[in-house]
C-alpha cells in the first residue's frame, strides 16, 4: 500500500488484503483487486497459477507422478503464506528442478543432495503422494553412512576393517521395531558406534601403531574414558584375530538402573495430566501418561498406529506388548482422540491417518527426539520416569504379566522385580 499524507508505505505482506470477488473461481475471499489483467483474483488462484507454472515441464504438461503433489499444494489452507515465502522455500526449488527435468525423480538423486530439512521434507511429500516408493529412511541413511565411513582413511587395511565392522557387525545386527523399520534411536546409536570405531583407528594411526603391534598401554589409554561405549569395537577386533598383544579387562557387572524420581510425585503428575486439559495438548498428555504409568520409550510411543487401538465392550485396549493393555479412563479418551490434525502445510493434506502421533513431514509419524523435547518441557525425563514406572509395576504385578502387557522381555521384568524385593516365585502356584 502506497504512502499517504497520514500513513507510511506498508508492504503487501503486512497489509491486510481486501476481500474480493475472484474473477477466476468466483469465490469471495482475500486477494488482490488488479492481479488478473486488472481484475480481482484471490490468493488461492494466484498460488494455483504459480504452482502450475513451476510444475509444468518442458513439454507443457505436469508429469502424472507430480499431479498428487500439485493437488496437495493447491489445497493448502494458507495460500497467501505460500506466495509470500515461495522464493525462500528450497524444497519448492528442488520440486521445480524435478518438474523441469533438471533433477531425477528418484531416491538416489535426493540422496546425492545434502540431507538438510528441505530435502527430507520434499522426499516425505513425494513418498506420501506416491511419486516415490516408500522406504525405511533411517535404514537408508545408516547404510549410506556405513558405506562412506572409511572414505577418509588412507590405509587400505584399516579402511577395510572399518567397512566390515560398520556393514556386518553394526548395521547387519541393528534391530528393527515391530513395523520392520529402524528407529531413529537405533540408527543414531549405530552411527555413534561407527564413529567410535573410526576414532580408535585414528588414535592408533596417530600413535604410529598397527592392528598387529598395538601395545596394551594404547588400548588402556583408549578405554580410560567412556569404557562402555569404546569397548565394543576393541572386543570385535580381538575376536577377529587383531590386537594379539592386548588383554581386555574383565567384564564389569551391570549397575542397577537409576530411579531418582519420587513415585508419589510421578503419580501426582500423571493424575494432573490425565484430568487437567490446560496442562498440555492431547498428544503430549497421552504420551506423557504412557511414559509415567506404563514405562513406554518415546520411540515406541511415536510409532503407535490406529491398528494398536482396540475398542471392546469391556473398554479400550492398546497393544504395547503381546497382550493388549486395558487403558484406564480418562487415558482411553486421550488415546482414542488421536491423531490430531496438524496444520503443517502438505503434511496436513498428505498425512498418513494410521499414525497416532503425526509428524511435520508428509506421511510420517512424530520424530522421537521432538517428542522427548516436549516431554522434557513438561518436566518428564524419560529414563528416570520409566525406571520409576517399572519399579511400581514390578512391585505390584507379576513379571510375566506386566512384561507381556508393556512389551519388555521377561528377563528384564524379572530383574526389576528383584530390585523391588518382590517375591513372585509362588505366584503361579497360588493361582492354581
Amino acid at each position: 500500500m502506497k504512502a499517504t499524507a497520514a500513513s507510511p508505505d506498508v508492504c503487501p505482506t503486512c497489509y491486510q488484503a481486501p476481500v474480493i470477488d475472484c474473477s477466476i473461481c468466483g469465490q469471495r475471499s482475500l486477494g488482490r483487486r488488479t492481479t488478473n489483467h486488472g481484475r480481482p483474483r484471490c490468493f488461492a488462484c494466484q498460488a494455483t497459477q504459480q504452482i502450475d507454472a513451476a510444475l509444468t515441464g518442458p513439454d507443457g504438461t505436469i508429469r502424472p507422478e507430480l499431479k498428487p503433489v500439485r493437488d496437495a499444494l493447491t489445497e493448502l489452507r494458507q495460500p497467501r503464506s505460500l506466495l509470500n515465502n515461495w522464493h525462500d522455500l528450497p524444497s519448492l526449488h528442488l520440486l521445480t528442478d524435478i518438474a523441469q527435468g533438471r533433477l531425477d525423480l528418484s531416491h538416489d538423486a535426493l540422496d546425492a543432495r545434502p540431507q538438510v530439512f528441505s530435502v527430507t521434507y520434499l522426499r516425505a511429500m513425494l513418498v506420501a503422494s506416491g511419486a516415490l516408493p516408500p522406504r525405511d529412511e533411517n535404514a537408508a541413511r545408516l547404510h549410506r553412512h556405513a558405506a562412506e565411513a572409511g572414505a577418509d582413511i588412507t590405509d587400505p587395511e584399516l579402511r577395510g576393517v572399518l567397512s566390515r565392522y560398520a556393514r556386518w557387525h553394526v548395521v547387519g545386527r541393528a534391530k528393527t521395531n515391530r513395523h520392520g523399520h529402524l528407529t531413529a534411536h537405533v540408527a543414531a546409536r549405530c552411527r555413534s558406534d561407527i564413529h567410535t570405531a573410526h576414532a580408535f583407528l585414528d588414535d592408533l594411526t596417530a600413535g604410529g601403531h598397527t592392528l598387529d603391534d598395538c601395545p596394551q598401554a594404547c588400548v588402556d589409554a583408549w578405554l580410560s574414558t567412556s569404557r562402555s561405549t569404546r569397548l565394543g569395537f576393541v572386543r570385535w577386533l580381538t575376536r577377529g584375530g587383531y590386537l594379539p598383544r592386548v588383554t581386555l579387562p574383565e567384564p564389569v557387572a551391570a549397575k542397577d538402573p537409576a530411579h531418582q524420581v519420587d513415585a508419589e510425585d510421578q503419580l501426582a503428575l500423571a493424575r494432573r495430566l490425565l484430568h487437567d486439559s490446560t496442562v498440555a495438548s492431547i498428544e503430549d498428555r497421552a504420551a506423557a501418561c504412557l511414559i509415567l504409568l506404563y514405562a513406554q520409550p518415546v520411540a515406541k510411543i511415536a510409532a503407535l498406529t490406529t491398528d494398536d487401538i482396540e475398542v471392546r465392550d469391556t473398554g479400550t485396549y492398546l497393544r504395547l506388548g503381546r497382550e493388549p493393555l486395558l487403558l484406564i479412563p480418562p487415558l482411553d479418551g486421550l488415546v482414542t482422540a488421536l491423531p490430531v490434525v496438524k496444520p503443517f502445510g502438505t503434511a496436513s493434506i498428505l498425512a498418513d491417518a494410521r499414525w497416532l502421533f503425526t509428524g511435520k513431514n508428509a506421511g510420517t509419524h512424530l520424530h522421537p527426539a521432538s517428542l522427548m523435547r516436549r516431554m522434557n518441557q513438561l518436566g518428564i525425563f524419560t529414563r528416570a520416569s520409566r525406571s520409576t514406572a517399572l519399579l511400581h509395576l514390578a512391585s505390584t504385578t507379576p513379571p510375566a504379566v506386566f512384561a507381556s502387557l508393556i512389551g519388555i522381555h521377561i528377563t528384564t521384568a524379572t530383574r526389576w522385580a528383584e530390585l523391588t524385593g518382590s517375591a513372585w516365585n509362588t505366584y503361579a502356584a497360588a493361582r492354581r
